[in-house]
């Protein structure tokens, strides 16, 4: 059997560009472990295309399907990944600060405290895209953006925050402003009532990526930090509005993009995108900084045709890369002005649902 023509049949029916090199490293994720989010975690690649690899093995009696939705490699699957000299992924990520290269004992106390005052936070929605980062992954972004020079005595911009940067980074004591514009009505209220509690500075407004950012934020801010909808549309729309909330020259946002929504096609076309049309210089990229608590919505949301796919997570899977850009002497300046696109679905979605 030919690689390549797994990585057709897989393309066919995704429609997402799959490679000889794809396959491998689900193939490498699998002979690590049985658990289907594992391998989405470990391979990098987007959902969909590693469904399909695996199905593609099922069909071809590599591997057998538990009815705990377990993968398991059969006798003639082993003796392919032999042929074709695909070994295990081994995980060599630092333990103490989860591969981000960030962080130390003086955090665990900010860490605590932020998990005392957010007990009671919102859950997750699928309504807009949501799912939150864990407790020691937003700890260490606020340390990571103070590191950098973009917090203390700064003003931040926080477009979107189910993550609850803003409490965290309010607690922290560090900038000297900060500005949540959120869709969500319930964070919102949460997060302005938080504030106002523990005497943060800290003001939340509801806004849609998809209007104009409003006038009295335009060229505000020092920092912005986003999590964005990874259509194109979305990224672009999301930065835009990012960075026409900046000052100007050397001030940075700050952002995730993950794997498994994002081809590194899609990657490359935003790299592109960041450089060319808003002329910032991409200062940092760490792998899997972002790790993500798993949301009760998903496997309601995702396709259900595939038994190991309707499986709940035993790890947090879902990860993400940490970009920091900085605004370049020479930016062009931005229209600010209503773009309405696509937020949350293209074939690379996690919701979004191959046609047989």
């Amino acid at each position: 059997m030919d690689l390549q023509l797994i990585a057709e049949r897989v393309y066919q029916r995704t429609k997402v560009e799959t490679t000889v090199r794809d396959v491998e490293k689900v193939m490498s994720g699998l002979a690590s472990t049985s658990h289907f989010w594992e391998i989405v975690c470990t391979s990098q690649k987007p959902f969909n295309v590693v469904a399909e690899i695996v199905e593609e093995m099922r069909s071809r009696g590599l591997v057998d399907i538990g009815e705990n939705g377990d993968i398991t490699l059969t006798p003639e699957g082993k003796a392919f990944l032999r042929d074709h000299k695909i070994f295990a992924h081994k995980d060599y990520t630092c333990p103490a600060c989860e591969g981000r290269g960030i962080w130390n004992e003086d955090l665990k106390k900010l860490a605590q405290r932020f998990d005392e005052v957010t007990v009671d936070r919102p859950e997750a929605i699928l309504d807009y895209d949501q799912g939150y980062i864990t407790t020691r992954t937003v700890i260490s972004r606020v340390a990571l953006i103070a590191e950098r020079g973009d917090l203390e005595g700064k003003k931040l911009l926080v477009l979107g925050d189910d993550d609850l940067l803003s409490i965290a980074a309010g607690l922290s004591g560090l900038p000297e402003e900060i500005v949540v514009l959120e869709i969500d009505d319930r964070l919102v209220e949460y997060i302005n009532r938080k504030a106002k509690q523990l005497g943060l500075p800290v003001k939340a407004e509801k806004y849609d990526f998809r209007d104009k950012l409003p006038e009295q934020y335009v060229g505000r801010f020092d920092t912005f930090n986003t999590d964005p909808p990874e259509t194109i549309e979305a990224l672009e729309v999301c930065m835009t509005r990012g960075l026409t909330g900046l000052r100007g020259e050397g001030c940075a946002g700050y952002f995730g993009l993950t794997r498994t929504e994002s081809s590194l096609k899609k990657w490359n076309f935003f790299q592109q995108l960041l450089v060319n049309k808003f002329d910032v210089a991409i200062t940092d990229i760490i792998h899997e900084f972002n790790h993500y608590v798993n949301w009760d919505y998903l496997l309601g949301s995702i396709r259900d045709d595939y038994t190991f796919v309707q499986v709940m997570p035993r790890l947090n899977w879902y990860r993400s890369s940490m970009y920091r850009i900085e605004l370049l002497g020479g930016a062009k300046k931005l229209e600010n002005k209503p773009m309405p696109c696509e937020l949350y679905v293209d074939e690379e979605a996690l919701i979004y649902k191959p046609k047989k």
